[in-house]
């Protein structure tokens, strides 16, 4: 089956923190402020208040250089008890992954998953990276999260696109159909998958239509409809 490898390069969560000062946030923008949850206030008012991209860029460096040194520990810590944790459901996941988008993964794929200090976690569906939240007690339904995102964009983005599903209804659909996460895997996890306040709806009908017809094609079809009511709306 595919693993999981956690890992911290100060590098990656500088990259992070500067995305989530210079990029706007596409969902929950009336909880903007949890992308900032983990970083200290000093740093954050630093680079609100710095002039230019390049004086952030060397505020954030300094940041994530000295807290890889000065928190050596708790990063082994936690790199140690992510890996243990997943390592616990890692094959049921993927089982029932390919089962329900109907793939087959590589068995011998690794994705990287880096820990970064703020409270936003981007992936890479090309690269097959995501982040994890360090400072989060368990990571294992912000994993299994980010890889649906990753093998469902890799596998059907494509396939969305030639159906004429617009960019923002694609982004949608993708981040609403992880409720399929509990429907199918609610055993594996400390905690559900929550998903943002707009799709809550969406999810909902997600739901019916997984449940009367499991099939991932299928279910895109079907549910259309209700995309071109969350875009209009």
């Amino acid at each position: 089956m595919p693993s999981i490898e956690f890992k911290y390069d100060p590098e990656k969560d500088s990259w992070n923190i500067l995305r989530i000062f210079t990029e706007t946030n596409s969902f929950d923008v009336d909880d903007a402020n949890y992308r900032f949850t983990g970083l200290p206030q000093e740093l954050i008012e630093a680079l609100n208040n710095a002039p230019d991209i390049e004086h952030k860029k060397k505020l954030i460096d300094n940041y994530t250089e000295r807290f890889a040194l000065e928190n050596k520990n708790l990063i082994d810590q936690k790199i140690k008890s992510f890996s243990e944790d997943w390592a616990e459901i890692n094959n049921d996941y993927f089982g029932r992954l390919e089962k329900i988008l109907n793939i087959n993964i590589n068995p011998q794929l690794i994705y990287l998953a880096y820990l970064t200090t703020a409270g936003s976690c981007p992936y890479d569906a090309g690269k097959q990276f995501f982040m994890v939240r360090l400072k989060d007690e368990k990571v294992d339904t912000v994993s299994a999260h980010e890889i649906m995102h990753i093998e469902f964009i890799r596998t059907y983005g494509i396939y969305c696109r030639d159906l004429g599903l617009p960019p923002k209804q694609f982004a949608d659909l993708k981040e609403a159909l992880t409720v399929l996460l509990n429907e199918e895997m609610s055993d594996l996890f400390s905690r559900p998958d929550y998903g943002y306040k707009e799709h809550q709806e969406l999810r909902g009908q997600i739901l019916t239509i997984w449940r009367k017809n499991k099939d991932i094609k299928n279910l895109i079809t079907e549910i259309r409809p209700f995309l071109n009511n969350l875009t209009s709306a």
